[in-house]
């Protein structure tokens, strides 16, 4: 692995780091939990297909999902959102500076538009047919019409009520439209486009790849229905609890969309990167434990002799270092056998025939072994084996 490899791959768990903390301290502050929640898949998987996909559009967009989502909390920090209303509630104060929150609430407009845009671009990370590209121009110019018009609008702002500073009144029709009915109805005109040309796609596709998108449909197709549905609840029932707590659950349910990929990725073989699935997966699970277990070493090291608190941390550190490798080793068996599995049938496989190679005595029964092997390990189109006898 090359440093650039190393720098690429480390940027990028940064950034959904910061992501995941500013998402986090939202949360804390404005009690808004499915903040959290919500959207957060999207930069997950997107690194995790960059990772060895770095070129890959469909990695880049949901990666690009999680940076605004990201974005979106920050300037939501930045305003000095507030709780005052329960944990699904949208109620609060905004401290803060009002540009902020209005530009918060206008960044919402393409982070949700632009969901639609992945049934387009799965799975080669481009878009493939005429109409698609015309539906995708459609969704960007959307996405960019609804934002602008949101940000300039003369309505107070949503959280604190407050004059917004970056009204324009003589664009106040603009916004009527584009955020109003005539623009949700365009907008699910090219929603419906979408999942026809998806289906369409889908229906011409055979083996692995079918699979790959029969499970795109379900994660796009689930949380558009739910999304939808949430906006048709919230538009005839505004301001009830169990209507807040819909909405949560709508917001939740945008992570269908990386999950169904994930599961493409790891099921089907897309992009064939199982095995950086199945090793992101085992340093993941493995750092948790191992950090775990240095914490619980120090605390209990540190109750039994409270005199010596330097001892603890030593001990704690010798015995997370003691524990790492054994510990990577027995997890990473387990989870490449979920996620990695062709890898690990070849291990298997070379595994078994390394046993009876050693074990056996007869030449020609090693012969048609190491032919099974090579077979199922390889695939190879043609396979001959060229011996000769031995003299005396």
């Amino acid at each position: 692995m090359t440093a650039h490899e190393v720098a690429r791959r480390v940027g990028l768990w940064a950034g959904v780091g910061v992501i995941l903390a500013l998402n986090a301290i939202l949360a804390i502050g404005y009690g808004a939990v499915t903040g959290l929640l919500g959207f957060s898949g999207f930069p997950i998987v997107g690194a995790i297909i960059l990772i060895s996909r770095p070129r890959n559009g469909v990695g880049w967009y949901l990666y690009g999902v999680g940076i605004v989502w990201g974005i979106s909390a920050g300037l939501a920090v930045a305003g000095g959102f507030a709780d005052a209303g329960g944990w699904v509630s949208v109620d609060g104060v905004a401290t803060g500076p009002a540009w902020a929150e209005a530009a918060q609430a206008a960044l919402g407009w393409p982070a949700w538009v632009l969901l639609p845009v992945i049934g387009l671009i799965f799975p080669t990370g481009r878009v493939e047919t005429r109409v698609g590209r015309v539906l995708f121009w459609m969704l960007v110019s959307f996405a960019a019409l609804a934002a602008l018009s949101d940000a300039v609008r003369s309505d107070p702002l949503p959280v604190s009520a407050r004059p917004n500073p970056l009204a324009v009144p003589a664009l106040a029709g603009l916004s009527d439209v584009v955020t109003g009915p005539v623009g949700v109805l365009f907008f699910l005109l090219v929603i419906l486009g979408v999942i026809a040309d998806l289906a369409v796609r889908w229906r011409r596709a055979t083996g692995a790849r079918s699979l790959q998108y029969r499970w795109l449909v379900f994660g796009l197709v689930s949380a558009i229905a739910t999304v939808a549905l949430s906006g048709a609840i919230n538009a005839i029932f505004p301001g009830q609890v169990w209507v807040e707590f819909f909405s949560a659950v709508a917001v939740v349910s945008t992570n269908l969309i990386p999950v169904s990929i994930g599961i493409a990725v790891t099921r089907h073989g897309l992009y064939e990167i199982g095995r950086v699935v199945s090793r992101t997966v085992s340093y993941a699970i493995v750092t948790a434990l191992v950090v775990g277990i240095y914490i619980g070493a120090v605390t209990s090291t540190t109750w039994l002799l409270p005199g010596l608190p330097a001892l603890g941390v030593a001990v704690a550190t010798l015995v997370a270092a003691a524990l790492f490798l054994p510990v990577l080793r027995f997890v990473q068996r387990r989870i490449d056998r979920r996620f990695d599995r062709e890898r690990f049938d070849a291990q298997q496989v070379v595994t078994d025939f390394g046993e009876r190679l050693r074990t056996g005595n007869d030449p020609a029964a090693t012969a048609d072994d190491l032919v099974d092997a090579i077979e199922r390990t390889l695939q190879p189109g043609a396979l001959g084996i060229w011996t000769t006898g031995a003299r005396s």
